[in-house]
């Protein structure tokens, strides 16, 4: 009752007309078009974006997978013993520039005037350069020994001398270890007195820990590089579905978006078309609808997707056709066959009309934009 008195207020000059059903259909289906078409244009412009991700995405996932990388069973034992190489490393690190440090600042003493904060900044400094270098030279002593059969290891330069180079590591390794032990020897006799064992242990383990930090360090290098390309790839793989799962619910949303809207236009149509047809019978009136899409609910969805089509036709052509899909050929529109056409005679004078071929089963990235019927 309340909805008819509705209908009778706001729609009152499409009652008074005499083909007032039409024209109020006509409006009624184009506030549906509008709205469907304005909400349908977001999910078309947000899958145009993610096919356009989901393409660069398959590139790099080509080109990661050509490169060397980890199988399933590799993957976590192999990030296991990374994260275990990266520990130790860190802590021979830490243990060396502890004992370092404190040698330095020992060995700068106050003798140079300079005051307690320099001191230790001095001999933390001091501290870096002899440990850090350390490890660093130890990596790249073991990695050009490691690659002495592979040339392409280092440029042709260098790879004719790679012997002279072997040996520079060598002598700088040498030089470093000499002045941790030198610096060490003094504070590991104050340290240590008598005891023998401990004042070698102090000396033993500054030298070592650098060289020992740059064994695992070269451990951990050979095999960081595919862990991570590995890493890379799932997550691109997994991005990869993520999207084909978003293009499924856009696709769906869209679908039940059109079709609750289009339900709701209709019973409002209908009410309006009953409303008007019992005034036309008190005043002996008779408006035709035979053939017209407001006569039934089959035709008035006909006619609705054919609108539809031809909006949503006219708003992503454009936008569409700047896609470069991975699943169809350079050059080839949207919708475009890879099939060459057969050979036909020279058309007649009297234009005729085209055949539409219907869409084919296999679900393609732009099958996403095509119209999907109303389930």
């Amino acid at each position: 009752m309340f909805a008819f008195l509705l209908l009778r207020l706001r729609y009152r000059a499409y009652l008074r007309h005499e083909q007032g059903i039409k024209k109020f259909a006509e409006m009624n289906m184009g506030r549906l078009i509008r709205k469907v078409a304005k909400k349908s244009a977001v999910y078309r412009k947000m899958n145009e974006n993610l096919l356009v991700e989901k393409s660069n995405l398959r590139l790099h996932r080509d080109e990661l997978q050509k490169q060397a990388t980890l199988d399933t069973g590799q993957f976590f034992s192999i990030g296991r013993r990374l994260w275990g190489s990266t520990a130790l490393v860190v802590l021979f690190l830490m243990a060396g520039v502890a004992i370092n440090v404190v040698a330095a600042h020992d060995f700068i003493g106050a003798g140079l005037g300079l005051g307690n904060v320099l001191r230790w900044i001095a001999a933390t400094l001091i501290a870096l350069v002899l440990t850090g270098g350390g490890m660093i030279v130890m990596e790249q002593l073991i990695d050009t020994y490691m690659h002495d059969q592979d040339d392409a290891f280092l440029p042709p330069s260098l790879a004719q001398h790679r012997g002279a180079l072997i040996l520079l590591w060598v002598v700088l390794l040498a030089c470093l270890e000499l002045a941790t032990i030198g610096l060490t020897e003094v504070e590991a006799r104050a340290v240590a007195g008598d005891a023998s064992l401990l004042y070698l242990s102090i000396i033993v383990g500054a030298a070592v820990f650098p060289i020992t930090a740059g064994a695992f360090r070269w451990y951990t290098l050979q095999y960081i590089d595919r862990y991570k390309v590995a890493v890379t790839l799932r997550q691109t793989e997994s991005r990869i579905a993520q999207i084909d799962s978003i293009l499924r619910q856009n696709e769906e949303s869209e679908s039940n978006f059109y079709k609750m809207y289009s339900i709701e236009h209709w019973e409002e149509l209908n009410a309006f078309r009953t409303l008007k047809e019992n005034i036309n019978y008190r005043h002996d009136l008779e408006e035709l609808l035979t053939g017209h899409y407001a006569f039934s609910y089959d035709l008035f969805q006909a006619e609705a997707q054919k609108r539809y089509a031809m909006d949503i036709r006219d708003t992503t052509a454009a936008s569409m056709r700047k896609l470069d899909l991975a699943d169809q050929r350079v050059g080839n529109k949207v919708g475009q066959s890879d099939r060459q056409p057969a050979a036909r005679p020279a058309p007649p004078a009297t234009p005729r009309p085209v055949a539409i071929t219907p869409p084919s089963t296999e679900t393609k990235s732009d099958d996403l934009f095509a119209l999907k019927p109303i389930r």
